[in-house]
């Protein structure tokens, strides 16, 4: 009798490798180009910002090690693995961050200010870079008129967008220093995209310093 069992066909080996479904979290330093500042003081900015997130990261729970990290400069692009709850990047991280950052501005001679965004989509991880739109939603969201005029009109150190989809599906089911009533709805346009986030400002003692 012949065999009848059906056999898989292997991808094509220059297939593209399937996205996974990944929280990211991406974040700029406010000011980092401006001319008061020189190439050493933001040469202290990265070093201070890759501190403060390890180190919120792992008091977290969330394995430094395990995410993926795009360097971007004025800030950090990282990729959190769906093995690791998006969950974690609201509660505890944002509340760490925050604390972590005003108590390095307590000793510091050049004020570190922090936008974040945080989206859940489907990322493709590899060596090429991340192509797509869900990384792209989330810089949009970091760079957006609409958080840096929260940020600049709180004289905060440290704030933070969320997408719609992580406001309602994790965002308000939390708990702890971080409650959904501590977010404030923000609707702004991309281009011709009408646009639904949640801002989130960690209220710390503005301690001075340069922007």
């Amino acid at each position: 009798m012949p065999n009848t069992a059906k056999t898989s066909t292997p991808p094509p080996r220059d297939a593209p490798t399937p996205p996974l479904n990944c929280s990211i979290f991406i974040t700029d330093i406010v000011g980092y180009s401006d001319p008061r500042r020189d190439d050493y003081d933001r040469a202290v900015l990265r070093t201070t910002l890759w501190r403060v997130l390890t180190d919120a990261f792992t008091e977290s729970g969330l394995n430094w090690r395990r995410c993926h990290h795009h360097d971007r400069g004025d800030g950090l692009l990282t990729v959190v693995p769906p093995t690791l709850s998006t969950s974690l990047l609201i509660e505890p991280l944002l509340s760490l961050l925050g604390e972590s950052i005003s108590r390095h501005n307590r000793g510091a001679t050049d004020r570190l200010q922090l936008r974040s965004a945080v989206h859940v989509g489907p990322v493709a991880l590899g060596d090429t870079g991340y192509p797509n739109a869900s990384v792209i939603h989330a810089a949009r969201m970091v760079d957006s008129d609409e958080l840096r005029y929260r940020l600049d009109g709180s004289g905060q150190e440290f704030a933070t967008m969320v997408s719609s989809y992580v406001y309602e599906n994790v965002v308000r089911h939390v708990r702890g220093a971080v409650r959904a009533d501590s977010f404030q709805r923000s609707c702004y346009q991309l281009g011709n995209v009408p646009i639904t986030s949640w801002v989130y400002v960690s209220q710390q003692a503005d301690n001075g310093g340069r922007p």
